[in-house]
Parts: structure tokens; C-alpha cells; sequence
């Protein structure tokens, strides 16, 4: 038996179970993982997709940083 999702539905309020169950898939990445395991991705290239990934998670909150830097140094009048 696999692990699944599931949402209450109060009071016959489907669409919004509906909706908060698409928020979850989304949020775990399911659809992600879904089409990643399609097919075998070998060992050197789910590496370095992984090391991408995480470089562009780093380069992204890098960025973030100095936006906000630059943000509170304009609030400051400069």
C-alpha cells in the first residue's frame, strides 16, 4: 500500500478540497518526481543535474540578498 495524499472535504466543499490537495502535489513536486522516474537517469547525471540544482538555489538566494542590500540602502536615502 503506498503513501497518498488526501483531503478532508467539509461540509460538501469540494472545490476547495480539491484545491488544497493541487497545492500539496505541487508543493512536494510530485509531478517532478513522476516524469524523473519515468526513465533511469544514470548515476554522473543525476550528479551533476543535482549539483546545478543546488548552485542555482544558492546563486538565486545570492541575488536575493543583494537586492534587498541595495533596497535598504536606497530606503536610507543614499
Amino acid at each position: 500500500m503506498g503513501t497518498g495524499r488526501s483531503v478532508k472535504v467539509v461540509k460538501g466543499a469540494v472545490d476547495e478540497a480539491y484545491f488544497k490537495l493541487i497545492q500539496i502535489i505541487k508543493r512536494n513536486n510530485v509531478v517532478g518526481e513522476l516524469r524523473l522516474a519515468k526513465r533511469h537517469e544514470k548515476r554522473g547525471v543525476k550528479r551533476r543535474r543535482l549539483e546545478s540544482k543546488r548552485w542555482r538555489t544558492q546563486f538565486a538566494n545570492e541575488v536575493r540578498k543583494k537586492v534587498q542590500l541595495v533596497n535598504e540602502i536606497r530606503k536610507q536615502g543614499a
